[in-house]
């Protein structure tokens, strides 16, 4: 049963490091720049090179007492996306690290498919406990002050042919080196009967979404970053239906382990204690279908010092819940 928490591999790496690990970390997933941009200490510029690092970044996390479970290839990636020049360049990128990270015995690889950052997609915080404001959105709110609309729109059929074709050149190199890619869902969920937001069509709003994509390329190494905020979000979603519908299919890779009040089209991101989902329920749930972690830290409130506070917080409660239910 295992706590995750994400680095990015920068010049305060060790520091970070030893916090997560006194503050009873487990795990690790490392934040991975998509190439164009590339961060301090990561060099993946040829196969050699990658290897070498992700064989050293397991070395470094795993002197604190903490192994590298996760590679985070969520921020960037447009290409890919979008379909446009350079997409079979940054395919080709995390091919390598799909070898490199196989060579190193790290099994985890989480990506989504969003357009759009999700922190374009929202509306006017909403007051929290205390002093905190609660990151929030509201469909009626949103469209009074809309994300400006990405050049070209695409669709979702166009999104999909995207998608199938990353999976296609992706997975089966997965699968050879022992790794399973985990899709994030889309932030927020939108309903298919909706316009897209901001011309950016969303194609993992649902399960029935998650279905079309499972199917586009059968395989273990294809399976879902289980985020139980975006899952209470969706519209008519029971939370402990849909951790026991995909654990029936294997398709749980790893938890976002957050809470949210609401769902579609009118939600607030809670602190982890006070949203609706009662998270002991879901933690019996996890234990029922036999997942045993990554259960990770996603998304805070915001007030001052909250990213520490919050990170000290949210790993604690998780750990006495895995205390209380994984007897």
């Amino acid at each position: 049963m295992l706590i995750q928490d994400k680095i990015v591999w920068d010049a305060d790496v060790e520091k970070n490091l030893a916090l997560m690990s006194t503050l009873g970390v487990d795990c690790v997933s490392l934040d991975l720049p998509d190439g164009s941009h590339p961060q301090q200490g990561i060099d993946l510029h040829d196969q050699k090179a990658a290897n070498l690092f992700f064989k050293q970044a397991k070395k470094d996390v795993s002197r604190h007492g903490m192994v590298l479970k996760t590679v985070l290839a969520t921020s960037g990636f447009e290409h890919i996306k979008r379909g446009s020049i350079g997409r079979d360049e940054q395919i080709e990128y995390l091919i390598r690290t799909l070898q490199a990270m196989g060579e190193a015995d790290i099994p985890i690889l989480a990506y989504n498919f969003k357009l759009l950052n999700s922190k374009l997609l929202r509306s006017t915080p909403t007051p929290g406990r205390g002093i905190s404001s609660y990151i929030s959105f509201d469909y009626e709110d949103y469209l009074k002050n809309p994300a400006p609309a990405i050049d070209p729109p695409l669709d979702r059929a166009q999104v999909l042919n995207h998608l199938s074709y990353f999976l296609k050149a992706i997975i089966p190199v997965a699968e050879q080196y022992g790794v399973r890619l985990a899709l994030h869902p889309d932030d927020p969920p939108m309903p298919a009967t909706l316009p897209a937001l901001a011309g950016a069509a969303h194609v993992a709003s649902s399960f029935e979404d998650y279905q079309k994509i499972f199917d586009l390329v059968p395989s273990s190494s294809n399976g879902m970053l289980f985020c139980q905020g975006c899952v209470k979000e969706m519209q008519d979603m029971n939370v402990y239906e849909g951790i026991r519908h995909m654990g029936s299919l294997n398709k749980i890779v790893m938890v976002h382990f957050r809470n949210v009040r609401g769902a579609f089209p009118r939600f607030a991101e809670t602190f982890v204690d006070n949203g609706d989902v009662d998270m002991f329920k879901a933690m019996q749930t996890y234990r029922d279908i036999g997942f045993k972690g990554p259960f990770s830290l996603d998304h805070s409130p915001m007030f001052t010092g909250s990213t520490i506070a919050n990170q000290a917080f949210v790993i604690g409660y998780i750990r006495a819940l895995i205390q209380a239910v994984y007897r």
